[in-house]
């Protein structure tokens, strides 16, 4: 296990590296999603908004990654995801951007009075990856708080809650659950079997509560090797939760180094920012320690403020 401190730092320029590269061609759809690939830093093809910006998944795992330097508190949370809407703070260009639309209805219930944890949305159209965007920081502060780690009730109950700001779903909390419990463990075991056991971990917990019973099926070819080798072209990525999981794994299961499996999250095209995301954090983990393409490095934009903001978290007693 790797220290926590560079771990967090390294982590979150991951997830900043995945979003930069995968944001210019989020909707990009492809036959073959590996024709035309992008592999350094581009321009957005829509937007006037240079190489190497980092859109809404940076934003909210550094405004996230801020507040839990302060403790647990969802009403700061929410605060702070409200102040990158209006004010876009956490951003590179103070201005929020690429805001998706569970995020905005959460931040403006919250805004008229809502409790936080009753923000989220609870529609079909709510079983997003908006809450998986922003979990590393929450797995760090949980691992933080627990020493000795184990995926139970109360840890489940915490992130559940969290996710609840903006997502309020069965299958989010249980996506939200598996990805949680996969960077712990990644944490404390780099390899891809304490990575596929930390799955099947989550989901047995689930399994075993009423309430989340009937949706572990959908999860359950995360468990299954031949699916995690499939062909890319039966991957069907979108910002559905599932999809999302599905094609995170299967970057990380058919890769062996951290820039080939982000090469092939953002190359699948469609939202290519968040998966692409989650796939660099998670491989920056599963292969630490990583060193980072320069010509990735060199274009990113706002690094000063991820390092203030880890630095900062690192001097607290959260993580």
């Amino acid at each position: 296990m790797y220290s926590t401190s560079s771990l967090l730092f390294q982590s979150l320029t991951a997830v900043a590296l995945g979003d930069a590269l995968g944001y210019p061609i989020q909707h990009d759809t492809r036959p073959n999603p590996f024709d035309d690939p992008i592999h350094e830093m581009v321009e957005h093809r829509t937007n006037q908004i240079p190489a190497g910006t980092w859109s809404d998944d940076t934003s909210l795992s550094i405004a996230s990654l801020v507040s839990l330097t302060f403790g647990y508190n969802l009403y700061d949370l929410m605060t702070r995801y409200s102040q990158w809407y209006h004010f876009g703070d956490y951003t590179p260009f103070n201005n929020a951007y690429d805001v998706d639309n569970t995020s905005k209805a959460a931040i403006e219930r919250f805004d008229k009075g809502t409790t936080p944890v009753l923000c989220g949305g609870t529609l079909d159209s709510d079983n997003d990856n908006t809450a998986l965007k922003r979990l590393m920081p929450l797995a760090f502060y949980i691992l933080t708080k627990n020493q000795q780690y184990t995926f139970n009730e109360t840890v489940a109950d915490i992130i559940h809650d969290y996710t609840a700001t903006t997502n309020r779903t069965p299958k989010t909390f249980i996506g939200s659950g598996i990805l949680t419990n996969v960077i712990i463990r990644l944490i404390q075991n780099p390899n891809k079997y304490a990575m596929l056991r930390a799955v099947k971990e989550a989901l047995d917990y689930y399994r075993s509560k009423d309430q989340y019973a009937a949706q572990v099926p959908f999860f359950e070819q995360l468990e299954e090797s031949h699916f995690l080798r499939q062909s890319s072209t039966k991957l069907r990525p979108s910002s559905d939760v599932i999809a999302t999981l599905n094609a995170v794994f299967w970057c990380l299961m058919n890769s062996e180094q951290y820039n080939v499996a982000v090469s092939k999250a953002v190359n699948l095209g469609s939202n290519a920012d968040t998966i692409g995301s989650i796939t660099s954090m998670l491989a920056s983990l599963l292969f630490a320690p990583v060193t980072f393409p320069e010509n990735w490095l060199s274009k990113l934009q706002g690094r000063n403020q991820m390092k203030i903001a880890v630095s900062v978290a690192l001097l607290s007693d959260n993580f």
